[in-house]
């Protein structure tokens, strides 16, 4: 026996709705209960067992191109942002004791707390013979002032070194560099 059409919608609905109603109510009536439906099991001998999903290695790719973005992204952003200090490079060049040797140093706009950032770079400038690194110098009246850093060179001569310069450069009136333990200039402003 079918539910009866009253029994499930009432009398209070609006005619336009309830002739709708009814006619799906005599559709379903028309269609029929679903046929039954067993799930076929099949013997446990016969499933197969699946591999692990390897999730592992996917997320640590994914981390890895995320870090790359990051990097990428900050040091386009560090790039936009650093303006130099001067209006272009210092150049250095070679005393006698280094004559080949040449460098520049970019200096940046100071950060809140009065650091300049700097960029040093150096060609033709053979590493030391004693294994002592070389450091780059502020002077004053010709004298050692202020230590910016140390740095070495490769086998080529060369390095670019990031360096840091906390002082007032009004104090001072050049750059030096000179080994380790030395005061005697390899290249000079």
């Amino acid at each position: 026996m079918s539910p009866d059409f009253e029994e499930l919608v009432g009398t209070d609905l609006d005619p336009a709705e309830r002739a709708r109603l009814e006619r799906v109510h005599e559709l379903l009536i028309a269609a029929g209960p679903p046929p039954d439906f067993t799930p076929v099991v099949e013997p446990a001998a016969q499933l197969v067992e699946l591999r692990p999903r390897r999730r592992r290695g996917a997320l640590v790719a994914i981390a890895a191109a995320l870090a790359v973005a990051l990097f990428a992204f900050g040091a386009a952003l560090a790039d936009e942002s650093t303006t130099s200090a001067f209006p272009e490079p210092i150049s250095m060049e070679g005393t006698a004791a280094a004559q080949s040797a040449s460098a520049s140093l970019e200096v940046l706009d100071s950060d809140a707390a009065g650091n300049w950032p700097m960029t040093f770079a150096v060609e033709g400038l053979a590493p030391a013979a004693s294994g002592r690194p070389f450091e780059l110098w502020l002077t004053r009246e010709g004298e050692l002032g202020a230590l910016c850093g140390s740095f070495r060179t490769d086998e080529t001569g060369a390095a670019v070194v990031p360096m840091n310069a906390p002082y007032d450069f009004s104090e001072y009136d050049g750059w030096v560099v000179v080994e380790e333990g030395s005061e005697t200039p390899l290249l000079t402003t």
